[in-house]
């Protein structure tokens, strides 16, 4: 909204405080100030019968007599040296007579005649009715929509006369406001990185929590990536040996790639680096690990989801092992990281193409990956305590048995079924979440019979 509009605004605003003022005491007075007010007979005060003495009127102040009845359409005032009202003749277009005296008045308003009678003196209902037209008229009046459909649809509407984005910044610039626009923000923040990665004493996890914020859309993340911000980051992961930066620039990654192609082409040459920091989590302290593991998962997860392409950079850079590793360790790595390798595979397994299945195929085979996975799986239905962590790992033992991708099923499976049936069981009256157990019970039930079929055809097939 430009300055001009914000000015009409607010005299609106004050047009109507006054006018209400008005309409409950007849007269508005500022103290110390003579107050002009235009058609008498807009105020039933200075009205009298019609068999009263009339004004008449000048183009100097006159006082009005006690009992004389006052024609529409002239300045009235309330002389506060003498008390007296008084009353003159409005000034004609051009005519500058009075002027000098006038512009040493108070607060001036002007009311639209009323359409009544002119044997009849404007009611309060008829400055009512004046007042809404005149307000009608103000968004429409200037040149500029006023988010009116309608309006802004005029064939006539002046485009010309909207601000640029440029006038807008010098309007606010005028009040110290400073706009900036996403893209601008983003540019300042990879600069503030830059400098901080360098100067020991400058925090870098604020600046990298606003990048992240700001990566959430789409287009904020492409241009982030014209600008280098793709390589400044997938840098500091490669050369970093700070574990709470190579975390957060892998978070920083993995929201960048989400549904972005075009971000996560450029991504792609950092894999080879999330993969190394994977390995090296394994002989870390524990919550380090937990933290770098689980975002770095995030990060390749996302790249991996937006392009199946991906898969063979991890093929290339032995992934399967250290996936393996991470679902079959005990006491290294967090049941929510592992969660997070069981989800990718299901949903690699649910939405693979016929192109590309033979490349999961490839990377389930390495280092027998699909082992560790169904074979880990009952432990990890164990550890999860969140509802959400162990339907993630239920849908992967539906996915895996429905492509054929469990075949050695642990021994122990069916009894962390059943844990898991007997757990949520107990809590299945809760009004809160009563409904969603029962869904997971009963996927469980049908799990459990399924689990049970493949066990007797394989035990067939080795007899």
């Amino acid at each position: 909204m430009s300055s001009e509009m914000l000015v009409h605004n607010s005299f609106a605003v004050i047009l109507i405080l006054l006018v209400t003022h008005v309409i409950s005491q007849h007269l508005t007075t500022v103290p110390g100030e003579e107050v002009e007010d235009h058609d008498v007979a807009s105020h039933s005060h200075f009205s009298t019968s019609s068999h009263s003495e009339e004004f008449v009127a000048t183009h100097e102040w006159q006082e009005i007599k006690e009992g004389q009845s006052i024609p529409k359409g002239l300045h009235v005032r309330v002389n506060l040296q003498t008390g007296l009202k008084e009353a003159k003749l409005l000034r004609s277009e051009g005519d500058d007579s009075n002027a000098a005296s006038d512009t040493n008045h108070g607060v001036k308003m002007t009311f639209a005649e009323s359409t009544d009678n002119d044997k009849h003196p404007a009611t309060k209902r008829g400055i009512s009715a004046a007042l809404e037209e005149a307000l009608k008229n103000i968004a429409t009046s200037q040149d500029e929509p006023s988010g009116n459909k309608e309006f802004s649809s005029q064939p006539n509407v002046n485009k010309q006369t909207f601000k640029s984005i440029d006038e807008i910044k010098e309007v606010f610039s005028k009040g110290n406001i400073t706009l900036s626009s996403e893209m601008e923000i983003l540019s300042n923040l990879l600069k503030e990185l830059t400098i901080s990665v360098d100067d020991l004493n400058k925090p870098f996890q604020p600046i990298l929590d606003d990048i992240e914020f700001y990566l959430h859309n789409l287009d904020n993340a492409v241009y982030f990536t014209d600008i280098g911000g793709v390589d400044v980051i997938s840098n500091l992961v490669n050369t970093s040996s700070d574990i709470s930066l190579v975390a957060k620039c892998a978070l920083v990654l993995g929201v960048a790639c989400q549904s972005n192609v075009y971000v996560t082409k450029a991504a792609r040459k950092v894999i080879p680096a999330l993969l190394r920091h994977l390995q090296l989590a394994a002989n870390d302290e524990v919550h380090r690990a937990h933290q770098v593991t689980e975002h770095t998962l995030f990060a390749i997860s996302s790249m991996v989801r937006t392009d199946h392409r991906t898969i063979s950079d991890l093929i290339s850079h032995g992934a399967g092992a250290i996936f393996s590793n991470i679902v079959t360790s005990h006491g290294i790595f967090s049941i929510k990281s592992k969660v997070k390798v069981y989800t990718l595979f299901s949903d690699l397994l649910s939405n693979i193409s016929d192109e590309d299945n033979e490349l999961l195929s490839v990377l389930l085979r390495q280092s027998d990956l699909t082992t560790g996975l169904c074979h880990s799986l009952s432990t990890s239905l164990v550890q999860a305590s969140k509802v959400s962590d162990v339907e993630k790992l239920l849908n992967f033992l539906q996915v895996s048995l429905a492509y054929n991708k469990c075949n050695g099923l642990p021994f122990d499976l069916e009894y962390a079924l059943i844990s898991v049936q007997q757990k949520y069981t107990e809590d299945i009256n809760d009004p809160a979440i009563g409904d969603y157990l029962k869904e997971i019970i009963e996927k469980v039930s049908v799990l459990q019979s399924v689990v049970r079929q493949t066990r007797s055809l394989h035990n067939t097939d080795e007899l």
